[in-house]
C-alpha cells in the first residue's frame, strides 16, 4: 500500500487538476444560489451583491475546468517522464499548482474589475 503513495501517477498536478475539474462542474452544473452556501468563489469584489457572485462563480467555474483541463495531461506527462518521486518531480508537479491557484483569483479578479465598477454595478448598463 505504501507503494501507492509514493507512485509518480500521484502527483499535485494531476490530484489538482482532478480537482480544479470537478469543482469547475459542480459550479457549472449546480451554481451557488446564494452568497451563504458553502461552496462558491468568494472573495471581498466576487460578495458585493448578487450580480458580482453570480457572474464570479460563471467566470471561476470557466476558469477553474480549463486549468484541469491542462493540469490533468501535464500531471499525467510528468508521471510517465519520472519513475519515482524525487525532490524535482514534487516542485514540477506543485509550481503548476500554486500558478493554477493563482491564476484562477487573478482572472476572475480581472474580470470582475471589467465588468462591474467599485460599487458593484455593470460597466455596460445590463441589469
Amino acid at each position: 500500500m505504501n507503494e501507492f503513495w509514493y507512485n509518480p501517477f500521484f502527483n499535485a498536478s494531476l490530484l489538482a487538476g482532478l480537482l480544479f475539474l470537478f469543482m469547475g462542474f459542480l459550479i457549472r452544473k449546480f451554481p451557488p444560489r446564494s452568497m451563504k452556501t458553502w461552496y462558491g468563489y468568494r472573495t471581498f469584489s466576487s460578495t458585493v451583491n448578487e450580480a458580482t457572485w453570480h457572474e464570479a462563480n460563471q467566470y471561476a467555474a470557466y476558469v477553474s475546468r480549463r486549468l484541469g483541463l491542462v493540469l490533468i495531461p501535464y500531471g499525467l506527462l510528468l508521471a510517465f517522464f519520472f519513475s519515482e518521486q524525487t525532490d524535482l518531480f514534487l516542485y514540477l508537479t506543485v509550481t503548476p499548482v500554486i500558478i493554477a491557484a493563482l491564476l484562477l483569483t487573478g482572472l476572475t479578479e480581472w474580470h470582475l474589475l471589467q465588468v462591474f465598477n467599485e460599487d458593484g454595478e455593470r460597466r455596460d448598463g445590463k441589469p
